[in-house]
């Protein structure tokens, strides 16, 4: 579509083929890595892939399609990711507002909470500083958007340097 520095194109392949590289090499599948080298260790206990049955009545449902007698809930909403089984690099994580903040206060921490450390300082960095090409008019750092059209959820309070993500489903956070 446009040469590579050329213009901004939102994508999810290279979070899902980040997914697969991380299954290729640790040779876990993409939840059971997320569990037991972020999740956990930050005390990270009600965030998961494939949520069971039991914590459905407390998931948001998020969508109703044609033919189905109730929206989806605890199943995630991305077909992409459905089609793969529900665990894939860009969706399908289920959590909790407490784990969210926990999260959040991680990468706050430049990669470290309560002694626990899951990305290095400098990652952290790369994660949140804008990586998209100079003379860009979209801000976008690895994994979290900084200005772009799709982060309306800044609103005009949240100054610039601070970063985000929004879900398709209307989920979001953004940290300052």
């Amino acid at each position: 579509v446009a040469a590579p520095g050329e213009r901004f194109s939102y994508s999810d392949i290279n979070f899902i083929l980040l997914g697969e590289i991380i299954r290729k090499l640790s040779g876990k599948p993409l939840n059971e890595y997320a569990r037991d080298e972020v999740f956990l260790p930050l005390g990270m206990r009600e965030t998961m892939f494939l949520p069971p049955v039991s914590l459905r009545p407390r998931i948001a449902p998020t969508e109703k399609y044609k033919g189905m007698a109730k929206p989806l809930r605890g199943v995630v909403h991305d077909p992409t990711c459905r089609y793969m089984g529900g665990v894939a690099g860009h969706a399908g994580v289920f959590t909790t507002a407490r784990d969210l903040a926990v999260f959040a206060e991680m990468i706050l921490g430049l990669g470290e909470r309560n002694g626990t450390r899951i990305f290095s300082p400098l990652t952290v960095r790369k994660f949140t500083s804008p990586q998209t090409p100079p003379g860009q008019p979209v801000l976008r750092g690895l994994g979290f958007d900084i200005d772009s059209p799709y982060s309306t959820n800044r609103g005009e309070l949240y100054p610039l340097g601070s970063f985000g993500h929004t879900g398709f489903t209307g989920t979001s956070i953004w940290i300052d």
